[in-house]
């Protein structure tokens, strides 16, 4: 047999053939010349090292071994469309982003209205730890995750990062804590107090715990989320820390609190979007991500307007 790579194109002219009877018809039908059809059904049969079609008065019939292949063929095209349907589902469909559940209450509605801006179909916002966050978008699961980024910026070669912003950690201390009298709280000062973190699994609780790795605080209670820590904390149980975004809504939240600054270089966090390298979507991330930057100085503004003043 001769060794040569049957190509779409002659299993599409070979069936087109089939279904015309007749080469002139089927060349018509699928818009090309009848002598480049037929080059292409000749290339094929060397490929098969048989004939597939004969023609007679009567029009062109299939050979046994062109009965065949005509089958098989069929079916491969029926795959084929198969797969450009999947294709235009998937193009048809919202984009799938994953949100870490210490952004997506506060910035959620905003990156859907900026996801409805930048990306055709809107977005599907999906909630869930940054483990498992990454490992969904790692399966394709998943188009996009909106994380806190590690300190070196990368999660992986297999993946692309837009920063967004940065913000700060702020304490949030009981109304009655005598630190709660300055304008500004020292992670040294916050030493002798028990700090307040989320569950496992949890970024942020990781970031804050570096604090504690350096000796300088003490974990004794966690929580599944920021507002039942910012509860605890108005309870008088401890202290914890919050990032800029979630300062307005959960310092309302956590009855008899305060929130203080930390002093510069203030512990913080990087906001960015993490998507498979090639993967489709990159221009609506990178433009989320921009979309997202602009929106830190309205975030952080309101809350610097309501803190009180630093000590000189």
């Amino acid at each position: 047999m001769t060794s040569m790579s049957i190509s779409l194109r002659q299993i599409r002219y070979l069936v087109a053939v089939a279904d015309h009877q007749s080469f002139r018809k089927a060349a018509t039908a699928l818009n090309v010349s009848q002598p480049a059809m037929t080059a292409q059904i000749q290339l094929l049969e060397q490929s098969l090292d048989g004939l597939v079609l004969t023609r007679s008065r009567r029009g062109v019939t299939p050979t046994a071994l062109g009965e065949a292949v005509i089958a098989k063929a069929r079916g491969i095209l029926a795959e084929v469309e198969g797969l450009r349907a999947l294709g235009a589902a998937a193009a048809a469909r919202p984009l799938r982003l994953g949100v870490i559940p210490t952004i997506a209450p506060y910035l959620g509605p905003d990156v859907v209205d900026l996801g409805t801006a930048y990306a055709a179909e809107g977005l599907e916002l999906i909630e869930g730890r940054t483990g498992e966050l990454v490992s969904a978008l790692r399966t394709g699961t998943l188009d996009a995750a909106l994380l806190a980024l590690p300190q070196s910026g990368v999660l992986g070669r297999d993946l692309e990062t837009a920063i967004a912003f940065a913000e700060p950690f702020y304490a949030l201390l009981p109304q009655a804590d005598p630190l709660a009298a300055s304008g500004e709280v020292s992670v040294e000062a916050l030493a002798d107090r028990p700090l307040l973190l989320l569950e496992e699994g949890h970024c942020l609780a990781d970031q804050a715990l570096s604090l504690c790795d350096d000796g300088q605080l003490r974990a004794p209670m966690r929580a599944a989320s920021l507002s039942t820590l910012a509860r605890l904390v108005g309870r008088g149980r401890g202290v914890t820390l919050l990032p800029a975004m979630a300062v307005a809504v959960e310092s309302h939240l956590g009855d008899g609190t305060v929130v203080r600054r930390l002093p510069d270089p203030a512990p913080g966090r990087t906001i960015g979007i993490v998507w498979r390298k090639g993967a489709t979507g990159e221009r609506c991330w990178r433009r989320l991500a921009q979309g997202l930057a602009r929106l830190k100085p309205d975030v952080e503004g309101g809350i610097v307007a309501a803190l009180p003043m630093a000590a000189e």
